[in-house]
Parts: structure tokens; C-alpha cells; sequence
């Protein structure tokens, strides 16, 4: 279901025409997150860390008004969900291939299901732009403990400042006195969200995974 948004009557009208003024209205965070009982959950199921992190960060941005906005034409529609779409590799390939599907069932469903869709159906680097469902798109540097990444972008594109996809990405953890973390970067596009909806993501990420049971 896609809904129009009547920016007459939305308290974030004059924020979107500012940021609308700009070509390139995208900007990125970092932050730390601790996956300690994330971790410990993966080992315990003995699923993967990666799929896991991309199930929960869909979860809880799609939990948050403002990621499921979208542009066309200067107008803003809201979305029911976002897929996710993310980078993988596969066992001796140094060439990397996308994989999307939905972010739906518990985490071990979807860590099994997107093991599965990797393995038997890996998408060329392109299918980025034929999927025709709004994304969130993911990336992992795990031979590397990233601080901060930036992303490719067309700045010939008249569409560009239309991107509205979070791209999410993340570098391998690391222990601190016996706790783990990990520095994630999202980039977003400042026509639609501000720092409090980042903060929120931010949250819900950590509600979630603090919730993880090992049972």
C-alpha cells in the first residue's frame, strides 16, 4: 500500500522544501552498537551473524515512520515496508553478489531463508535497480573495524536527491573488557529524516537485540 502524504498539513513541510533545495541531500552516521547477546544468540543457533544484523536493522527501521517515506516528483508517499537488499559472497569468491527478500518470520526463519536465496539465487550487482520494491540496502567490510564508509553515488543523476533507500553498512566486531561491539554507518536523505529518527533506530536496534533470548 503506498499512501500520499499531504504536505499542506505535515509538521515536517518546511525541513523537506530546505533539504529539497540541495542536489545531494544525503548525509551519514556512525555509530556503536553492542552485539554481545546478538553474538551469543547466533552461536547458540548456529545461524549467521551477518543475516541476523540485517534482520534486526530492517525490523526496527521499519518500525519508524519516517524510513518508510518515499519521493516521486516532489510528492511524498508513505510505504508499508521496506526489503531488505544486501551484499554477499560466496565460500572462495572474492566478487560479491546481491540477495533480497522480504523481512518477514522470526530471525531464524530469515537467516534461512536468506542463506538459501544466496546460495541458489544470487543476484547480479545491477539488480539494485529492477527490484521495484523500496529497499534498504546492506553491506559488510568484515576483515576490518570500520569508523565510517561512504557510498557511491551518481551526481549526474537528476533523480538523485529522490534516493530515499538507507544504505546501512558495517565492519567486523570487536571485544571491549569482555562486551562486543560494532560500528555501523547509515546514510539517509536529510529531505526525510532528521538525527531524532536516527536516534530511534538506533534504539530500537538496541531493545531488540537486548531482548534475544539463548533459551
Amino acid at each position: 500500500m503506498r499512501q500520499e502524504i499531504d504536505l499542506t498539513r505535515w509538521e515536517r513541510k518546511q525541513h523537506f522544501e530546505y533539504y529539497s533545495k540541495i542536489s545531494t541531500p544525503h548525509y551519514c552516521v556512525a555509530f556503536n552498537i553492542d552485539i554481545t547477546n546478538l553474538l551469543q544468540y547466533t552461536r547458540r543457533h548456529h545461524i549467521s551473524f551477518y543475516y541476523s544484523l540485517i534482520y534486526l536493522c530492517t525490523q526496527s527501521l521499519n518500525k519508524i515512520d519516517e524510513f518508510l517515506l518515499e519521493i516521486e516528483d516532489d510528492k511524498v508517499f508513505k510505504i508499508d515496508a521496506r526489503i531488505p537488499c544486501f551484499t554477499d559472497l560466496k565460500k572462495g569468491s572474492t566478487t560479491f553478489h546481491m540477495v533480497s527478500l522480504p523481512c518477514e518470520g522470526s530471525l531464524l526463519d530469515f537467516a534461512a531463508r536468506a542463506r538459501e536465496e544466496s546460495l541458489n539465487n544470487p543476484l547480479p550487482v545491477n539488480a539494485l535497480e529492477g527490484l521495484g520494491r523500496p529497499q534498504i540496502i546492506y553491506s559488510c567490510i568484515p576483515w576490518a573495524d570500520i569508523t565510517m564508509c561512504s557510498n557511491e553515488r551518481d551526481y549526474q543523476d537528476p533523480k538523485l536527491k529522490d534516493d530515499t533507500a538507507p544504505i546501512l553498512v558495517w565492519g567486523k566486531y570487536t571485544e571491549h573488557n569482555g562486551r562486543y561491539l560494532i560500528n555501523i554507518t547509515l546514510d539517509v536523505n536529510h529531505r526525510l529524516i532528521d538525527g531524532y529518527s536516527v536516534g530511534q533506530f538506533v534504539q530500537n536496534l538496541e531493545n531488540m537485540i537486548d531482548s534475544l533470548t539463548c533459551g
